[in-house]
């Protein structure tokens, strides 16, 4: 009986892995649209944080958009990242759990939070709270709305299908926000999100 379970059980166990790499936040690689921005383009090669992505992450002069390509390029692991952890070690000399939340500008949030949910994307609800304000820091983003969309679509996969089409569309609808996204790199997002509308069907 346990020769007949066990590779019943390994079976289940890869299916479910090939699930999560293939979810919202890890297969919505929209930096490609960004590949004109040298620093995008650096960091899809590297994948790692350095003290160069970070300054630029961490620059008020830099746009938003091109932020979050820069951290979707860094990408995510099946095995786990630290790439936000290399980030605030290099720009607060802190860890993450040593961040006060309430002293970040909402750009800082952002990124902190997007790189935290692609760091550990079994685990989206780490980097969710820090989204969550940003996202009421930067009420007008677009950027910042989908991107906290994604994070709570991933976590919504664990319950209810028709909930993670619904996130998105409920941003991708919503005309008080600013378009400040490149349109085919949101593009790239809607489609691969599209597929989980029949679940609302």
């Amino acid at each position: 009986m346990l020769k007949i379970l066990f590779p019943v059980i390994a079976i289940c166990i890869f299916f479910s892995n090939l699930s999560y790499a293939d979810s919202p936040l890890t297969s919505t690689t929209f930096y490609e649209e960004y590949s004109d921005y040298e620093i995008v383009k650096k960091a899809s090669e590297s994948r790692v944080m350095n003290e160069e992505f970070a300054n630029y992450l961490h620059s008020k002069a830099n746009p938003i958009d091109v932020k979050a390509a820069l951290i979707n390029a860094l990408g995510w692991d099946i095995d786990g990242k630290y790439n936000a952890e290399i980030y605030c070690s290099i720009v607060f000399y802190k860890n993450v759990k040593e961040i006060n939340k309430m002293n970040l500008s909402g750009d800082e949030l952002f990124c902190i939070g997007y790189m935290q949910v692609l760091d550990d994307y079994f685990n989206p609800e780490k980097g969710i709270p820090f989204l969550n304000k940003a996202v009421k820091k930067l009420k007008s983003s677009y950027t910042v709305a989908i991107i906290n969309a994604l994070a709570e679509a991933q976590k919504a996969m664990d319950d209810d299908w028709c909930e993670v089409w619904k996130l998105i569309k409920n941003v991708n609808s919503n005309e008080n926000i600013e378009k400040d996204m490149r349109e085919e790199a949101a593009e790239i997002i809607l489609d691969y999100m599209r597929g989980y509308e029949e679940y609302c069907k």
